[in-house]
């Protein structure tokens, strides 16, 4: 009878030091932080990172493993590269090839001159368009590279009595954007050059509709859905 009892206080003992020991461990690992690399400031694709777009940041192991699955833990591994997504201002960098181009193989895909070649990163299914706006058909020059848009084309219509407007294309990317300088009065007359990222099919849309009528640009969620929207006449504007 003392022999078992004296057997169950000994298991009793051996699970209470496990347990211990485990919620030992599981704090200790709390404690326990590494250094990851974060873009400092919001970073668009295909741009060359630079040492000051990168800044390290100390976060929980754990913490890191959630954040991304290769997080970048030196600033050797990114500054040189070249970004293929763009990157939030305060996330951390990941080592995917599908993220970014690895510093060591920049080479081949810069211009002589050291900017970035972008040209490598049209997809052999898609062309590239550029079109000249005022601000006011640009949402007041606040567009930015890989923001998606719609694009609606107006002109006169003799069949519909005066002017119509149609939306011609849905959740087409901006792949480049020309920066306005200019302020207050002058911006107003300044053309902004965006640079569209459209199938061939759409890019004779669209070609054909900036040269016959008037285009605006409206800002897209990326992941928004296709609409069925109706053509605009002028006598639906009064209804």
């Amino acid at each position: 009878m003392i022999a078992k009892v004296g057997w169950r206080i000994f298991f009793i003992l051996l699970s209470a030091g496990a347990i211990a020991y485990s919620v030992y461990e599981y704090l200790d690992s709390l404690r326990q932080t590494t250094v990851v690399m974060v873009a400092a400031k919001e970073i668009p694709q295909h741009t060359l990172i630079t040492e000051e777009m990168v800044k390290p940041v100390e976060v929980a192991v754990d913490s890191a493993r959630l954040l991304v699955h290769k997080p970048s833990t030196s600033k050797e591994e990114v500054v040189g590269g070249i970004t293929l997504q763009k990157i939030e201002a305060g996330k951390p960098f990941e080592l995917d090839p599908q993220v970014l181009v690895f510093p060591e193989q920049r080479h081949l895909y810069l211009r002589k001159d050291g900017s970035v070649d972008v040209t490598y990163f049209i997809p052999k299914e898609k062309r590239l368009i550029t079109v000249a706006l005022p601000p006011a058909s640009v949402v007041d020059n606040r567009l930015k590279k890989g923001d998606w848009v719609d694009v609606i084309y107006s002109a006169k219509s003799e069949a519909a009595g005066g002017t119509v407007a149609h939306m011609i294309l849905q959740q087409i990317e901006v792949f480049d954007i020309e920066p306005v300088t200019g302020k207050g009065a002058d911006r107003g007359n300044t053309l902004q050059h965006v640079t569209l990222l459209v199938s061939p099919q759409e890019a004779v849309k669209l070609s054909l509709a900036k040269n016959t009528g008037n285009l605006d640009l409206i800002l897209n969620p990326w992941n928004g859905d296709r609409e069925r929207v109706t053509p605009v006449t002028n006598s639906l504007l009064l209804n």
